[in-house]
């Protein structure tokens, strides 16, 4: 077969037809790699879009929800000033929702997101599971503790503030828009409180003569009458305000011509009235020496002992009484048993375990106490309850006293049961427990009454607020010991929360004294990397603003810093014009808590309102809002 040689031509013509073919396809396909393309770029710009504005919905709501719930904690904050207690904090919850809902949309707001006061903010109930020991929210549960905040880009409506996000590149494929949320809640947190008060016997000074000076006489004389009135004992017919001790001699008997004479006994001097010119007296002291007046023409006088000595026994010769050392003369005595038996006392049992009425009659002549309330000498009722709060506080000794409004005790009292009835009425989820300190301290777990017992020892730090109230209500100034160790409470504080404290509470501690500590380990010192500097620099210059060289201060500021090493907030409470100011300012300072002051004033009733105002500013001193990671879902 011969050959075919294609024409040049003919060639050229095919090639070129093949090229215009090849050219098509690569058209088609670089149309479609143009497309993906831009599908790629137009889901990768709104990718970026969305989650920009995630991110900005995020950022608006945690700002929000924390924002909501500083309303709830700074509306608690002012029920606390209110001194109301619980029904203070129950009106929590309505006060504060309303503002709350308010500043998260305002505050959503300022970030550029809408957020539905009234839809989109939501309300909870932190609370505390025994069973798994966390912590969980209570969604629309009251009292609120928990705000929830949502921002929704999700109406379809794109003239809504609401609408749902307009894509840049999508609605080349057919969506032009996307629906994002974003939520935050933000949670006010529970605290462990343990609250540590002063039970030594200075607690009990206002209620004693020595209130005069800054509480005025007619006070303190109206609170012991109210004293007395509590314990209902039997005092037999001692007079309410002491008098000197007066002895009437035997009736006169004009036909006879028989005097009547009194004498009053005052001491070292003895004063005697007779219905008849006194012709001779003899004076006996404690001692059993005598004095003798001759003659002295007079029908009464005030007589006084040579040598200054107190006088417990009188004779007195006035015209034809009774006969005495040869003379005409009638007796009179002062001792123990001639004052029982004018009082009624001889017939009436001694109301407490520790104590006599004898001893109760030496209080009266020889207490320097009673000297320089001018009471020396003189018998009644205040002088016992003075007696009872100076040398027989302790319970084992005088065990009514808890019932007696003596004070500053009975105020603090007061002021921690207010404390109890907020965090009651709060019900924010926090637990308290208590430890009481004087020689020494100790956790009060425990009461044991004839008619009533109480044990809250297996959960020391706990909600029975009642419980602990009762407690602490039993209790009376001096209860266990006179002294003030301050730093053992702040020690049993540490070991109860260190023992019982609740994983996710707030660790907190209340310390409050009336006094000056005064009791501490006698090998303490401060360790070696102690720095004043960093722990009472007030003003921040570097230098510490509070030192101390007194080892019992130390000591309690040696526990206030391994509190806060623990991660533990101390608050400091001072009472009354005896407690050191200093040292609890740079305490509450040292401890990173709120030190408050209440100062005392010219009436008991200044102090009670003082005490409700600061045991209410600790019950309402939460914690700042932190933002809850979990349970946010809306």
């Amino acid at each position: 077969m011969k050959n075919y040689r294609m024409p040049f031509g003919e060639k050229f013509r095919r090639l070129w037809r093949q090229r215009r073919e090849r050219k098509g396809v690569f058209a088609v396909i670089a149309g479609a790699t143009l497309v993906a393309a831009l599908g790629f770029v137009a889901l990768s710009v709104d990718i970026a879009m969305i989650s920009f504005m995630k991110t900005k919905l995020q950022n608006a709501v945690d700002a929000a929800a924390l924002a909501a719930a500083q309303e709830i904690t700074a509306t608690v904050e002012a029920a606390g000033q209110s001194g109301e207690g619980g029904s203070a904090a129950a009106d929590v919850n309505s006060i504060a929702e309303a503002a709350a809902r308010e500043v998260a949309s305002k505050v959503a707001e300022l970030n550029g997101v809408y957020v539905d006061p009234d839809s989109d903010v939501r309300f909870g109930k932190r609370v505390f599971d025994e069973g798994t020991e966390t912590f969980q929210v209570v969604w629309d549960a009251t009292p609120y503790n928990v705000v929830g905040v949502t921002a929704r880009m999700d109406n379809p409506d794109h003239s809504a503030p609401d609408s749902e996000m307009e894509l840049f590149f999508a609605p080349i494929f057919g969506k032009d828009s996307q629906q994002i949320s974003a939520s935050a809640a933000a949670f006010v947190e529970a605290r462990d409180i343990v609250v540590v008060l002063d039970y030594s016997r200075s607690m009990n000074y206002d209620s004693q003569f020595r209130g005069f000076d800054h509480l005025g006489r007619q006070a303190v004389l109206d609170n012991q009458a109210e004293i007395i009135e509590a314990l209902g004992v039997d005092t037999g017919s001692l007079p309410f305000e002491p008098e000197y001790f007066t002895q009437v001699g035997v009736p006169q008997n004009n036909s006879q011509g028989t005097p009547h004479i009194e004498v009053t006994f005052k001491g070292n001097s003895v004063d005697i009235t007779s219905t008849h010119e006194i012709n001779m007296i003899w004076l006996r002291d404690t001692d059993g020496n005598y004095r003798s007046f001759n003659s002295p023409g007079v029908s009464s006088g005030e007589f006084f002992d040579h040598s200054n000595d107190m006088i417990d026994g009188v004779w007195v010769q006035s015209w034809n009484n009774d006969d005495r050392f040869g003379y005409y003369g009638e007796e009179f005595g002062a001792t123990n048993y001639d004052i029982r038996e004018e009082y009624g006392l001889n017939d009436i049992d001694y109301p407490y375990h520790s104590g006599s009425w004898s001893d109760f009659i030496n209080y009266c002549r020889y207490s320097d106490t009673v000297e320089d309330a001018e009471y020396d000498w003189k018998y009644g009722q205040a002088n016992f309850v003075n007696y009872l709060l100076d040398q027989k506080t302790q319970n084992y000794k005088t065990q009514d006293m808890w019932k007696a409004p003596h004070q500053p005790f009975t105020a603090m009292k007061n002021g921690v049961s207010l404390f109890y009835e907020f965090l009651e009425g709060l019900e924010f989820g926090d637990y308290t427990g208590l430890v009481t300190y004087d020689s020494d301290a100790r956790w009060e777990t425990e009461l044991y009454l004839a008619d009533e017992g109480v044990d809250v020892s297996c959960d020391p730090i706990s909600n029975s607020y009642d419980t602990l109230d009762t407690i602490q209500r039993h209790k009376q100034a001096g209860h266990y010991d006179v002294f003030t160790g301050m730093g053992y409470g702040m020690e049993e504080a540490r070991g109860m929360l260190d023992e019982h404290g609740r994983f996710g509470a707030r660790p907190t501690i209340l310390l409050m004294t009336d006094g000056n500590a005064n009791r501490s380990p006698g090998d303490f010192s401060l360790p070696s990397d102690w720095d004043w500097d960093k722990m009472t620099d007030f003003d921040g210059d570097g230098n510490a603003d509070y030192t101390t060289g007194n080892r019992h201060r130390q000591y309690v500021f040696w526990q206030v810093r391994e509190a806060v090493n623990s991660g533990y907030t101390v608050h400091t409470m001072s009472l009354g014009a005896g407690a050191d100011r200093n040292l609890m300012k740079a305490l509450a300072f040292a401890g990173r808590g709120l030190w408050i002051d209440a100062p005392g004033g010219s009436t008991i009733a200044e102090l009670e309102d003082q005490l409700r105002v600061a045991f209410g500013k600790i019950a309402a001193n939460v914690p700042p809002p932190q933002l809850l990671y979990e349970d946010t879902e809306q």
